[in-house]
């Protein structure tokens, strides 16, 4: 099982305490932002984690424009962000996510999530 660096972003801090623990007990560095805006700032500031986890609804800047801010970032567009939403019928309408709350089925995300990441750097180098 490979440990990864993984930033957090989420404005409920249940949510971010749930994911950070969980990701932690499974032995990944975990980086947390309240925000997108305060995401886009920590990877801009060169922290830059194998992959982003993110709620899709929060205030000021939401999962969907972090997703976009990132990928229109060359130094920041080959990180993978996972956005997720706890809305069921937001989750079938949208690209995003059901929010994982097991360890297991978070852990899983984060290995898949940075192995592809990997694997499309390795293609780029």
């Amino acid at each position: 099982m490979k440990r990864h660096s993984v930033l957090v972003v989420d404005d409920e801090p249940s949510v971010r305490s749930l994911f950070e623990e969980a990701l932690s007990e499974s032995g990944h560095t975990v980086a947390v932002a309240e925000n997108g805006t305060d995401a886009l700032d920590q990877l801009r500031d060169g922290r830059l984690p194998c992959v982003v986890l993110t709620d899709v609804r929060m205030p000021g800047m939401d999962g969907f424009e972090l997703s976009r801010a990132v990928a229109e970032d060359p130094q920041l567009a080959s990180i993978p962000i996972v956005v997720m939403t706890g809305d069921r019928v937001l989750s079938f309408s949208s690209p995003a996510r059901d929010k994982p709350f097991s360890v297991n089925e978070l852990d899983a995300l984060v290995q898949r999530s940075c192995s592809l990441h990997r694997s499309s750097r390795d293609a780029v180098d």
